[in-house]
């Protein structure tokens, strides 16, 4: 039997952990979560514990008939796939996953990072999923549609941003200012620093 102590401590620890963390069962269900992925969840949080994965994590394709797991795309399925090897034995780390999802009525594409591990617990075969969201990051790594002309760039929602504008709203990057030396040989010549001779 467990200590109480250890149980709590234990807990304390996933709790703490800012990422995703879901307990899944053979089944592809969740039987647990530490508490970013519960906030994830949102009101209701316990409701979605038992559910199939792809369910609580609002996959467009666990809607389909007939359901989760058993769709043409679920094959495809990275998080599916992780979750199988690692009850084959295999860790899969920091595997890139792609799942559109739907939440209030709109459809998104979000990237996980995902590395699960098998672990044993009460007899019971389990498998520990983490995902780390990295969408933002991800969006920064296509190609960002720029005016040639202004520089401003456009975004999703087809308005045109300072570019600076445009990194802070996608990636919480702040700037600071300053003048390049060509930029001030061209504005304040007189100030320019001169060629030694």
């Amino acid at each position: 039997m467990t200590d109480p102590s250890t149980t709590s401590y234990l807990r304390s620890i996933l709790d703490a952990i800012p990422s995703l963390i879901f307990i899944v069962n053979k089944d592809t269900r969740i039987s647990d979560a530490n508490r970013a992925a519960k906030r994830f969840l949102g009101e209701g949080a316990q409701a979605h514990l038992r559910r199939l994965c792809g369910q609580v994590l609002h996959c467009i394709h666990a809607r389909e008939e007939p359901g989760c797991g058993r769709t043409p795309f679920c094959p495809d399925c990275v998080v599916r796939q992780c979750i199988v090897a690692a009850f084959a034995g295999k860790h899969s780390v920091r595997q890139m996953a792609k799942l559109q999802v739907e939440e209030k009525g709109r459809v998104d594409e979000v990237q996980y990072m995902v590395t699960t591990a098998a672990f044993q617990f009460a007899g019971e075969e389990h498998v520990l999923l983490v995902l780390e969201d990295v969408t933002e990051l991800a969006e920064l790594r296509r190609i960002i549609p720029i005016c040639c002309s202004c520089h401003r760039a456009r975004d999703d929602a087809q308005f045109w941003q300072d570019v600076e504008t445009y990194l802070r709203n996608h990636t919480g990057i702040e700037f600071s200012h300053g003048l390049c030396p060509e930029c001030v040989k061209k504005l304040y010549p007189d100030y320019a620093p001169k060629p030694s001779e």
